[in-house]
C-alpha cells in the first residue's frame, strides 16, 4: 500500500485547485479546447515529479514553463505552416512534418541546456499536434486551433506556476549556499585525510564518489539561482566559474594521491612531505571548519630549501610535484570559499574580486546518438502515416500525435520503451475511465462546481501516482490521454463509436510508439562509452601533436563534457576513478605542452616521443596494461634524464614523471574490457522503466 506523504498531499493540492483555476477561465473565455489548458497544468507540474520523486523547485517549474510557453508557441507556428504548405498534400505533408520532427529531435538530442532543449521538443511535436487536429477536423479552423492551442497552454502554464508559488513554495535556491558549504568542507576533509596516510584503493573510490555527489547537488541548485531569486544573480558567473573550478578541484585531489603515494616511496619522502603538512594542515583545518568564513589572502605554500648535494633528484622532483598539486586544491579551495562568504554577506569589499564573466563551455556533441533517435522518430511517424492514409481511418490521427508526442518525450530516457510500456497501461486505464465520466457522469452533471469535482478527482489520483517510480508514467500518460479524448466545450452527445475509434487510436499510438523503442533500440551503454573513449584518445592524440595549445578551460569543458558521460554511462566508482585518471592525462599533457621552451635541447625530442605515443593511443582499439607500463617506463627514463640536466626546472621533470605514474596506473584499459563485455551480458527489462535518469553528469 502507497504511503502518501505531505508533500504528495501539497501537490495534489496545488495541481488540483490550478487545474480548476485553468478549466474555469478557459470555459468563461470561452477558449477553443478547455482540456489543453489542463493538460498544460499537468504536464509542467507531473513531469518535472517523474525525475524529482517529490515536489520540485519553483525554479524548476518557472524553466519548464517558460520553455512550453516558447516551444508551444514556435510549434503552433510551424504548424501553420505546414498546413499552409501541405495541408491539401497529404504525402508531403507526411514527409515534412516528420522531417520538422527529425530535426527537432535532432537537436533536443544534442543540446545540453535543458530548458532549451525542452523548447526544442515542444516545437516538434505541438507542430505536429496542431496539423493533425487540424487534418482531423477540418483544415479551415487551422488559425483557431493554433491559436487556441497556444492561448490555453499559455494560460494552463500561468495557473500551475501560480499555485506553486502561492501554497508552500520551494526555493531550491535557498539551499544553494550550504550545499557550497559542504562540498568545500568535504573536499578540505579529502585533502587531509589524503595527506595525513595512505589509503587502500577502495576507500579512495567511495570517497571520490561521495565528493563528487556533493558536486552534482551543488551543480543542481547552481541552476535554479538565475529563475528563482534576484538577490543572486550578480553571483551567476561566479557560479559558473566555480561549477567548473570544482571539478578541477576533485580532479586535482585524484592528482594529489597519486604524487603522494610516489613520495612517500622515497626514503625522505615522509620528511618533506612533514613540511608541506606543516603548512597546510592548518588552513586545510580552518576551511573544514568554517567553509563559509571570512577568506584570508592567497592561500601559498613556502618553497622548499634544500642542498641539491644532499637531497637526491628524484625525491626534489617528487615533493616539488606534491607541492604544486597541493598548491592548486588550497588555490581552488580559496576561490570556492571566497565565493561562499560572498553569498553571506553581497556587501562585502570580497565581492568585487569575484569572477564577472561566465566561462564559455565546449561539449562533446554524440552526433550518432541524435541521427539515430533523429531516424527512429521519422520512420514510425512516416509508416504510421501510411498506414492511416491508406486505411482511411478517420481517427488515425489521434493515433499519430500520441506517436509524436512520446517519442520526443522519452528519448533520452535509459530504456525508453519500459516508459513507454508504462505510459500503455496509463493509456488504457484513462480510455476505460473516460468512457466512465463521458457516458455516465458528464450527462447528469449541471453546473461548474460539479464539473470541477469530477476533474477533479482523476487528476488528484494521477498527481499522487506520479510520484512513485513504479506508477509514475501512469499517471502522467493518464492525463495525457483522457484530456484528449474529452471535450469539455462541446454540448454532450452520445457517441460511442467516436469515442471508441479516438480510445482505440491513443492505445494503437501508444504501443506504436513502445514498439520503435523497442525494435529500433538506441546503442548501448557500453558502444556509447567505446565511441566517446575513441574521441577521447583522437583528442589526446591532437593535443601531444599540434603546434597551437588549445586555452585550458575549453579544453577542461570538452573534457568533463565527455568523460563526465562516461561515469553517468558507467556508474561505478571504477568508471569514476578513470575518468579521472584520464582527465588528469590529458591535463598533464597539456601541461607538458605549455612548458616546452623550458625543455632547451630535449625540445624537439621529447616532442616528437608525445607524437608517437598520440599515434599508437588512435592506431590501436584497445591499450592494454603491458603498452602502458612501456610508456610509463619510457616517461621514466625521460625523468632519470632530466635529473641531470641542471637547466631543465623541476616542475618539468615533476610534470613528465606525474604523467608515467598516470601511465602506469593504464587508464581506459577497465573501460574498454567493460564496453567490450557489455553487449554479451545487458539486459532490458521492459516492466522496470528506470525513470529518474537525470542526475546532473560531470561537465
Amino acid at each position: 500500500m502507497l504511503r502518501i506523504s505531505t508533500d504528495h498531499w501539497l501537490l495534489a493540492l496545488r495541481t488540483v485547485l490550478a487545474v480548476w483555476l485553468a478549466l474555469f477561465l478557459a470555459l468563461r473565455l470561452d477558449l477553443y479546447q478547455p482540456a489543453w489548458a489542463i493538460l498544460a497544468v499537468m504536464i509542467v507540474t507531473l513531469q518535472p515529479v517523474m525525475f524529482t520523486g517529490g515536489t520540485p523547485p519553483i525554479g524548476i517549474i518557472i524553466g519548464r514553463g517558460v520553455a512550453r510557453f516558447f516551444g508551444t508557441l514556435f510549434g503552433a507556428i510551424a504548424g501553420l505552416v505546414l498546413i499552409a504548405f501541405f495541408g491539401q498534400q497529404p504525402m508531403l505533408y507526411l514527409l515534412f512534418s516528420g522531417a520538422w520532427l527529425a530535426f527537432c529531435m535532432y537537436w533536443v538530442m544534442l543540446e545540453q541546456d535543458e530548458y532549451l532543449g525542452y523548447v526544442m521538443m515542444l516545437s516538434g511535436y505541438t507542430a505536429t499536434l496542431v496539423s493533425l487536429t487540424a487534418l482531423g477536423t477540418g483544415v479551415e479552423d487551422i488559425w483557431t486551433i493554433a491559436l487556441g492551442r497556444f492561448t490555453e497552454t499559455a494560460l494552463g502554464i500561468g495557473c500551475g506556476v501560480l499555485m506553486h508559488l502561492l501554497i508552500a513554495p520551494r526555493f531550491g535556491s535557498r539551499a544553494l549556499p550550504e550545499a557550497l558549504s559542504g562540498f568545500l568542507k568535504r573536499a578540505a576533509e579529502e585533502t587531509l585525510a589524503t595527506l595525513e596516510s595512505p589509503r587502500p584503493r577502495a576507500t579512495q573510490d567511495a570517497r571520490l564518489k561521495t565528493l563528487l555527489g556533493d558536486y552534482q547537488q551543488f551543480e543542481k541548485l547552481r541552476g535554479l539561482t538565475r529563475l528563482e531569486t534576484r538577490r543572486l544573480s550578480r553571483f551567476i558567473p561566479a557560479l559558473d566559474r566555480f561549477a567548473s573550478d570544482s571539478l578541477a578541484l576533485i580532479t586535482a585531489i585524484r592528482e594529489l594521491e597519486t604524487a603522494l603515494d610516489y613520495l612517500r616511496a622515497c626514503e625522505d619522502g615522509e620528511h618533506w612531505l612533514a613540511q608541506l603538512n606543516a603548512h597546510a594542515a592548518p588552513l586545510l583545518a580552518t576551511i573544514a571548519e568554517q567553509p563559509a568564513g571570512e577568506p584570508q589572502e592567497k592561500l601559498t605554500l613556502p618553497d622548499f630549501e634544500w642542498d641539491p648535494e644532499r637531497v637526491s633528484p628524484r625525491s626534489r622532483v617528487r615533493a616539488e610535484l606534491v607541492r604544486q598539486r597541493l598548491g592548486e586544491v588550497l588555490g581552488l579551495l580559496q576561490h570556492g570559499r571566497r565565493l561562499r562568504h560572498a553569498l553571506n554577506d553581497p556587501a562585502s569589499a570580497k565581492v568585487h574580486t569575484l569572477p564577472r564573466e561566465k566561462r564559455t563551455r565546449t561539449t562533446h556533441n554524440e552526433h550518432f546518438v541524435a541521427r539515430f533517435n533523429a531516424l527512429r522518430v521519422f520512420v514510425a511517424f512516416e509508416l504510421l502515416g501510411l498506414f492511416w492514409i491508406h486505411s482511411g481511418w478517420h481517427s488515425g490521427y489521434l493515433a499519430m500525435m500520441l506517436l509524436g508526442v512520446f517519442t520526443m518525450l522519452f528519448a533520452k530516457a535509459p530504456n525508453p520503451a519500459a516508459v513507454v510500456y508504462q505510459f500503455l497501461w496509463g493509456t488504457l486505464a484513462a480510455v476505460t475511465l473516460g468512457a466512465v465520466l463521458l457516458f455516465l457522469v458528464l450527462p447528469v452533471i449541471n453546473g461548474f462546481p460539479l464539473l470541477a469535482i469530477a476533474i477533479g478527482i482523476p487528476v488528484m489520483v494521477g498527481t499522487l501516482l506520479t510520484p512513485h517510480p513504479r506508477w509514475a508514467a501512469m499517471g502522467l500518460s493518464g492525463a495525457i490521454t483522457l484530456m484528449t479524448l474529452l471535450n469539455l466545450h462541446s454540448t454532450y452527445t452520445f457517441s460511442p463509436t467516436t469515442y471508441i475509434n479516438g480510445g482505440l487510436a491513443s492505445v494503437i499510438g501508444t504501443t506504436t510508439a513502445m514498439f520503435t523503442y523497442a525494435l529500433m533500440r538506441q546503442r548501448s551503454p557500453a558502444e556509447r562509452i567505446r565511441t566517446l573513449l575513441g574521441a577521447y584518445w583522437q583528442g589526446v592524440a591532437r593535443l601531444m601533436r599540434e603546434p597551437a595549445l588549445p586555452n585550458r578551460a575549453r579544453l577542461e569543458s570538452r573534457l568533463y563534457d565527455r568523460l563526465g558521460r562516461i561515469v553517468a554511462l558507467g556508474g561505478t566508482d571504477d568508471t569514476l576513478r578513470e575518468a579521472l585518471d584520464l582527465h588528469a592525462l590529458a591535463l598533464c599533457v597539456w601541461r607538458i605542452r605549455r612548458l616546452r621552451e623550458d625543455l632547451a635541447p630535449h625540445r624537439r625530442e621529447l616532442e616528437a616521443w608525445l607524437d608517437d605515443i598520440g599515434q599508437r593511443l588512435v592506431a590501436r582499439r584497445h591499450h592494454s596494461p603491458e603498452v602502458w607500463h612501456e610508456l610509463s617506463d619510457q616517461a621514466r627514463d625521460w625523468v632519470d634524464r632530466f635529473y641531470h640536466a641542471p637547466q631543465l626546472s623541476v616542475a618539468t621533470a615533476g610534470e613528465i614523471a606525474m604523467l608515467g605514474h598516470l601511465m602506469r596506473e593504464a587508464p581506459g584499459v577497465t573501460l574498454e574490457a567493460q564496453a567490450d563485455d557489455a553487449p554479451q551480458t545487458a539486459s532490458h527489462d521492459r516492466h522496470e522503466a528506470p525513470i529518474r535518469q537525470e542526475t546532473p553528469h560531470v561537465r
